[in-house]
């Protein structure tokens, strides 16, 4: 009898739905402008906190009655470094940007912060529209300026310095001069345009969003767009921060009414916001913290908001909003949209009915928590009050979300496999313990920097020299080509294996650097045999990150180019996978040298025979577990298939890990085979490979 089913389960659609919204937001997300922009301001959280430091030093200092003087630095300093935000902003988004695009990292962010000041001086005679545009400005031109200035860098009439004659840092910096211009000129005549446009010069923007005369109204459209930008993972305070800079004003000018005897006539300011709206950060994530603790029963969430509430403590809530996450987090939209807007109603109509002081003290946003209640309103100890129980308030709007997600995760995490009558929890349990523990990510990322620069520094003081491993024709039992191997002696004369020190090169990002080494290194030696009336044809291995960069790929080519096609290129499998359009491109230009090209370590890696018609190569490279392998009948099999496979493609073949009789003689086909192996020689030095090269003539004969 078929089962019927139930009205109690769950409905698909919802679930569907879920998944939809979450996939479109995470490729949101994971836009580069996006990402940018998200990962770009938080590296300026330190430089805000610095900021807030000498506002809160400055503060204090006012109350204590320390010396007009000693204030008024402490403030200037603070307004110092507020006046270099639009550039800071610039500098950081276009140094991400420049790493997605593969440009020269401190250039352009240098060239995005001067396009920040060229927007403020075109703009200074229209003092409104640089309060809004000037930061605006300093967000979205490195969206648009570092794609364009990526695709003429990428050309060849703007390089204006090769690494032929000059150092890579000239190089880069020179091969940026066209596209810098370009870029500038454009800006400039785009905001020329708009200046011509008297609904942009002539707009207030800020004073329209931000109305103190209008608090409820005002504060409720700040708060919600504030909360709003941060679940799309951007910095609220420093995107609306002319609109910030307006409330800072209201709070100055509630100090002028308090001076003059009259009561401070704007509840909705800075002070405000930042001692009872955004208590902890952003959604007011104190609450959210202290929620977690509360009513969380996972260790891994409770873990996270305990490594959050010290810097919850300062309004800074990255830890949480990141590490939760919140970001794009569909279950804690509501409450991170409500939590703060109810303590803005609660705390404007406190402050109107006179239970609380209104803000008279400018105070940073990253003031402690407690303190900056408590000195913003001038040492109102009901300010302290009111900011405990809106911190209480919102862990108990907080509580029922948290405890669905806790909820939630526990019953997702369990899957059960109705053919195999079990229940999968273990992995999901120990994702939900373990993956979000900060502490312990900080601490592993911490140690793998720290052995790397370790490996590193020993390896700045290695020898690096290659030898030459020869490949010998099956047919003619002459040697027709060998194989550039990397080497390296340490400081005490010891050779060390490649194992040993490649896998460090590769952690800290320097294979590319490696590869250009390699390649000049066999260009010097072929051109060394040259003088000596000889040549043998050298094959190096090159890593997918050079040829799928298009700086990198140039100079490999320019320099390969020396050779006149006498050294060619091994690319593995593996490497192959990624950028495939890059790839093919690379070795049309490797090509157009007169150079060949190689797959390496064929049938090992993850393409395999899939890939291969993508690619126009020369020569396939049967790795050694094959040899092995033929010692078997099915391994037999397949090394005789790999060679028919090659046969039918019409490719040149290398068999590589030859070392003994038995498999050499064992290698059969119809075509040439190259062999490469300890069964006609180890690798050698340079000076050695003429002399080799002679014997076998001789033994051959």
């Amino acid at each position: 009898m078929a089962h019927k089913s139930s009205g109690s389960e769950p409905r698909s659609g919802f679930p569907d739905l879920r998944l939809f919204l979450t996939q479109r937001l995470a490729a949101l997300a994971s836009a580069d402008s996006m990402r940018a922009i998200r990962e770009g301001l938080l590296w300026l959280v330190p430089c805000l906190l610095v900021s807030a430091t000498f506002l809160v030093l400055s503060a204090l200092a006012q109350m204590v009655g320390l010396p007009v003087g000693v204030v008024q630095v402490l403030a200037g300093l603070h307004a110092e470094i507020s006046s270099i935000l639009p550039l800071l902003v610039a500098a950081s988004i276009g140094y991400m940007l420049a790493i997605r695009h593969r440009l020269p990292r401190l250039p352009v962010a240098f060239l995005c912060l001067v396009y920040v000041k060229l927007a403020a001086f075109l703009l200074h005679d229209h003092p409104n529209a640089a309060a809004t545009l000037v930061l605006f400005i300093a967000i979205t031109s490195p969206l648009v300026n570092v794609p364009i200035m990526a695709r003429l860098y990428n050309r060849r009439w703007t390089r204006l310095a090769h690494g032929d004659f000059v150092g890579t840092n000239v190089q880069e910096a020179m091969n940026l001069l066209i596209p810098g211009f370009v870029t500038a000129m454009l800006l400039t005549l785009a905001l020329l345009g708009l200046g011509q446009v008297p609904a942009l010069t002539e707009a207030q923007l800020p004073l329209a969003l931000a109305a103190p005369e209008a608090p409820y109204r005002s504060g409720m459209l700040l708060t919600v767009l504030n909360s709003t930008l941060w679940f799309f993972g951007i910095h609220g305070y420093y995107a609306l921060q002319p609109v910030i800079q307006i409330l800072d004003q209201a709070v100055l000018s509630n100090a002028l009414d308090l001076a003059a005897g009259l009561a401070p006539r704007y509840a909705l300011n800075s002070g405000l916001l930042g001692s009872f709206v955004f208590i902890g950060g952003s959604g007011a994530s104190l609450s959210l913290a202290l929620a977690t603790l509360l009513f969380c029963k996972g260790k891994g969430l409770r873990l996270l908001a305990l490594a959050s509430l010290p810097i919850s403590m300062l309004n800074v809530s990255e830890i949480l909003l990141f590490g939760l996450p919140i970001i794009l987090n569909l279950r804690l939209l509501i409450p991170f949209l409500a939590v703060p807007t109810l303590n803005l109603v609660l705390a404007v109509a406190a402050v109107q009915a006179g239970l609380v002081s209104a803000a008279t003290v400018a105070m940073p946003f990253n003031a402690p928590v407690l303190l900056n209640a408590y000195v913003s309103t001038g040492g109102d100890m009901a300010a302290v009050v009111l900011q405990v129980l809106l911190v209480g308030l919102g862990t108990l709007i907080y509580a029922p979300y948290i405890r669905a997600i806790d909820r939630a995760g526990r019953q997702e995490n369990a899957i059960h496999l109705r053919a195999l009558e079990t229940t999968f929890t273990r992995l999901p349990e120990e994702a939900s313990l373990f993956s979000h523990d900060l502490v312990e990510q900080a601490y592993r990322t911490q140690a793998l920097r720290e052995r790397t620069l370790a490996h590193i520094r020993q390896i700045s003081e290695y020898t690096f020299y290659l030898e030459f491993q020869p490949q010998v024709s099956q047919i003619s039992g002459l040697c027709i080509g060998c194989e550039a191997l990397l080497r390296a002696r340490d400081r005490k004369g010891q050779t060390q294996s490649p194992g040993s020190f490649l896998r460090w090169l590769s952690e800290a990002g320097l294979m590319r650097e490696v590869d250009l080494w390699v390649a000049s290194s066999a260009v010097r030696q072929s051109e060394a045999w040259k003088t000596q009336g000889f040549a043998l044809p050298i094959s190096i291995n090159v890593t997918g990150g050079t040829l799928t960069s298009s700086d990198y790929c140039e100079r490999l080519v320019r320099i390969l180019a020396k050779a006149r096609g006498q050294v060619g290129v091994e690319i593995t499998e593996e490497e192959m996978v990624g950028d495939v359009p890059a790839i093919r491109q690379a070795i049309e230009r490797i090509h157009a040298i007169g150079a060949k090209v190689a797959i390496d370590d064929f049938g090992t890696g993850y393409s395999s025979m899939s890939y291969l018609h993508q690619f126009d190569v020369d020569a396939i490279k049967i790795d050694r577990s094959f040899v092995v392998a033929r010692e078997h009948a099915k391994g037999a099999l397949v090394m005789d298939g790999l060679l028919r496979f090659c046969e039918a493609l019409q490719l040149a073949i290398v068999v590589e890990g030859v070392e003994t009789q038995a498999q050499y003689a064992a290698l059969q086909a119809s075509s040439e085979l190259t062999i490469q192996g300890w069964y006609f020689c180890r690798s050698i030095s340079g000076e050695q490979i003429p002399e080799f090269v002679r014997m076998q003539g001789l033994v051959t004969k």
